[in-house]
């Protein structure tokens, strides 16, 4: 019967933490490209020109600083 090691277990273990924590990266990244669409929206509903609200969209996701497409 395999008998788990240390560092099995600690290997697993720093495997599950970094799913975690890539995994809260991803939402935080999804929640703030969402809010840059719903600005999006607000400014083409006020009217402003398409450029102009699609330029603004570009900047509010770069801010993101997400790697996500």
């Amino acid at each position: 019967m395999f008998k788990p090691t240390r560092r099995v277990l600690a290997a697993t273990a720093f495997c599950f933490g970094l799913a975690f924590s890539l995994s809260a990266v991803a939402t935080a990244c999804e929640d703030c490209y969402r809010n840059c669409l719903v600005e999006r929206s607000a400014c083409r509903a006020a009217g402003t020109p398409s450029e102009q609200c699609l330029a603004a969209y570009a900047e509010c996701r770069r801010l993101c600083n997400c790697r996500l497409p």
